[in-house]
């Protein structure tokens, strides 16, 4: 099972080395996206916050602050400054959905806080895949391909991939891996906005509907007077 495991995975990054520099095209693709979704989620939860302290002045819950909110590691990567900056949004964000909680008096719906911890998870998982693409970058030194000629046929002028270095192959496996994970974070921070945006409508109180007293006396007196024509028959 584990040669087997291993021999789909390099099949599959052979593969991937046809489509020149693919994964890592949708490496920066999903990481703007995913930047652009935390910017997004950024200013809906400052939206939010101006948004409950005009409506709610006298109610003013006391600021939760978290110190165990990471720092960016020495010579950070764009991913690293992105993995920390949805750490701390995510924080405020969670803190921000308990205060709506304490505002309204009860209980916000699951599939708020399920979107929550779906992003939580994508974060880890992102987290998780960029540490084990770091681990493997360092054990296979990063070499170029190695495209050569078909060896079944020396006559072939043809190009092949079949004798490319195993660790250009894991190279590509764990940046396609990196790039899944972004895609489900920018997804997750995108629903997380939208959960978001949800609790402050459920949060601010309901209009009340004032009915207008003239016309529904009018309404009565019309229906109380009958017509003048009422009393006479008519025939075509």
């Amino acid at each position: 099972m584990q040669e087997q495991g291993i021999y789909s995975r390099n099949s599959f990054g052979r593969l991937m080395l046809r489509n020149h520099g693919g994964p890592v095209i949708q490496l920066y693709f999903y990481l703007d996206e995913c930047y652009e979704q935390w910017r997004c989620l950024e200013k809906e939860r400052k939206r939010t916050e101006v948004i409950l302290t005009k409506t709610f002045l006298e109610k003013r819950s006391p600021a939760v602050t978290n110190s165990n909110l990471p720092k960016t590691p020495p010579n950070p990567t764009r991913v690293d400054h992105l993995i920390v900056n949805q750490i701390k949004e995510q924080a405020k964000v969670a803190s921000l959905l308990e205060k709506m909680e304490c505002l309204c008096g009860v209980p916000l719906p699951a599939n708020i806080h399920t979107a929550l911890k779906k992003n939580d998870m994508a974060i880890c998982v992102t987290q998780a895949r960029c540490k084990e693409e770091a681990v493997n970058m360092t054990k296979h030194q990063w070499q170029r391909p190695n495209f050569t000629k078909d060896r079944g046929n020396p006559r072939s002028g043809k190009q092949c991939c079949m004798h490319v270095p195993c660790s250009n192959v894991f190279f590509f496996t764990d940046t396609l891996l990196v790039v899944v994970a972004l895609k489900d974070l920018a997804a997750t921070t995108r629903k997380l906005c939208t959960a978001l945006w949800c609790a402050l409508q459920i949060t601010l109180p309901k209009p009340i509907i004032i009915q207008d007293h003239h016309i529904i006396k009018e309404d009565a007196n019309k229906e109380k007077c009958p017509s003048s024509f009422e009393r006479y028959s008519f025939r075509l």
